[in-house]
C-alpha cells in the first residue's frame, strides 16, 4: 500500500482554513500546488508503471514542509 501525503493544494478548503484566513498561516502563492500536482502521483501510483513501488509515503507539497 502506498500513500500520498498532500501539501497546501489551491482548493476551497485551503482557504476556508480559518487559521489561513485569519492570516495566522501564511500563504505564499509558490507553496500552494493545483490539484492536478496531486491526480499525476495518484495516477502514477495505480498504474502498471508503479507496480514495484511498495510501501511509499509520496509527499506532495512542493518542498514546504522542508522550509517550515
Amino acid at each position: 500500500m502506498n500513500a500520498v501525503l498532500p501539501g497546501a493544494i489551491d482548493t476551497p478548503m485551503l482557504w476556508d482554513n480559518p487559521n489561513v484566513k485569519a492570516g495566522l498561516e501564511k500563504m505564499e502563492m509558490t507553496d500552494v500546488g493545483k490539484p492536478g500536482d496531486i491526480a499525476d502521483v495518484i495516477v502514477y501510483l495505480a498504474s502498471d508503471k508503479a507496480s514495484f513501488v511498495q510501501g511509499a509515503a509520496v509527499r506532495v507539497d512542493g518542498g514546504r514542509l522542508d522550509r517550515l
